[in-house]
C-alpha cells in the first residue's frame, strides 16, 4: 500500500478554511454524526492539525485504545512524533477499563463511570500546558459510562468547556444524535461555542456524506451541506460540480475561480491559475486555448 502523503492545512477543523469566512477565533464545537460516518478521522484531523501547529493537544478516548489511535493516525500520514521526549500528544485513556486490561497511556482513567475521576484525569493531562487542543471522542460513550444524572453529567461538560476558553484553547466532542433524546441534543447545541454536523445522503446512485457548520459564534460562516470524502490522507472536502481548471485541469476541489476573457467564461482552481492562463493569452491570442 502506497504511504498516505500527509495534508498540510492550515485548517483549525478539516475544511474551515473554506467553510468559515476569515480567521476563526478558538472555539469547542459540538460535532454531532451517525456512527461511522466519520467523527473520529475528523478529530484524528484536528490533532494532526495542531500539532503541525505546534499546539499541544489532548485525546479523550472512549472507543479504541490508545495504541490504536496512534496506529491509525500514522495510517492516515498524520504522525504524531510520540516515540519521542518532545511529544505534545496526551491520550486520556477510558477505554481500556472495559477490557480490564492494562494502558499503554499514563493519563489512563482507572474508574471513568465516575466524573470526578475523570475530570482529575483531564487535569493531569493538561497540567505544565499553555493553548491546547481537545478532543472528547465521544459524549455518548462516556454518558454510557457514567452513573452520574444528566444534569451532573451537564455540568461536568460545561466545566470542561470553561477551561477551554480560559486557556484559549480549540475543543471538538463528539455525539451520536441516534442514542439521545432531543431534550439533551438541545442542550449540548447551547453549551458549545459552535456546531458541525455530519449525515449521509442516499438518494442518488452512491452514498454521499455530509458536512455543514450549523452554528458558529464570532465568525461568518457557510450554511449549506458539502459533500466530504474519507481518503487515504484523511478527510477532503469535494466540491459536486467536477470542474477541472481550465489552465492546469486539475480538478477543482471547491468554488472556482471564474474570468471572462475576450468574452469568454473560463473557471480556475486558483489565482495563479488564471494569472497564468490570462498571459499565455494575450502573447498567442487565438492560437493558445
Amino acid at each position: 500500500m502506497k504511504s498516505p502523503t500527509p495534508i498540510k492545512s492550515k485548517d483549525v477543523f478539516p475544511g474551515s478554511k473554506k467553510l468559515v469566512e476569515g480567521e476563526l477565533p478558538s472555539q469547542s464545537f459540538l460535532l454531532i454524526g451517525p456512527s461511522g460516518i466519520g467523527k473520529t478521522i475528523f478529530c484524528k484531523q484536528f490533532i494532526y492539525n495542531g500539532l503541525e501547529k505546534g499546539e499541544s493537544c489532548i485525546y479523550l478516548t472512549t472507543d479504541e485504545s490508545p495504541k490504536a489511535i496512534e496506529k491509525s493516525m500514522k495510517e492516515f500520514g498524520f504522525n504524531i512524533n510520540c516515540d519521542s521526549n518532545q511529544c505534545s500528544f496526551r491520550i486520556i485513556d477510558c477505554y481500556s477499563w472495559k477490557l480490564g486490561g492494562k494502558s499503554s497511556s499514563e493519563f489512563a482513567v482507572s474508574n471513568p463511570t465516575d466524573l470526578a475521576s475523570i475530570s482529575s484525569g483531564i487535569e493531569n493531562a493538561w497540567k505544565d500546558l499553555g493553548k491546547i487542543r481537545l478532543v472528547l471522542d465521544s459524549i455518548t460513550g462516556l454518558i454510557s459510562l457514567s452513573n452520574h444524572h444528566q444534569v451532573y453529567f451537564s455540568k461536568f461538560l460545561q466545566s470542561i468547556v470553561a477551561k477551554i476558553r480560559r486557556l484559549d484553547g480549540n475543543a471538538i466532542f463528539t455525539v451520536a444524535p441516534e442514542a439521545h433524546d432531543q431534550q439533551f441534543l438541545s442542550f449540548l447545541r447551547l453549551a458549545f461555542d459552535g456546531t458541525l454536523e455530519m449525515k449521509t445522503d442516499e438518494s442518488g446512485k452512491e452514498l454521499k456524506r455530509l458536512l455543514r457548520v450549523f452554528s458558529l459564534r464570532g465568525a461568518n460562516h457557510k450554511t449549506h451541506w458539502t459533500p466530504f470524502e474519507i481518503t487515504d490522507n484523511g478527510i477532503i472536502l469535494k466540491n459536486e460540480k467536477g470542474l477541472r481548471c481550465d489552465m492546469c485541469s486539475r480538478q477543482i476541489e471547491w468554488d472556482p475561480i471564474v474570468e471572462i476573457v475576450e468574452g469568454k467564461e473560463y473557471t480556475f482552481d486558483c489565482q495563479d491559475c488564471a494569472k497564468t492562463y490570462k498571459k499565455f493569452k494575450s502573447i498567442y491570442n487565438g492560437y493558445f486555448e
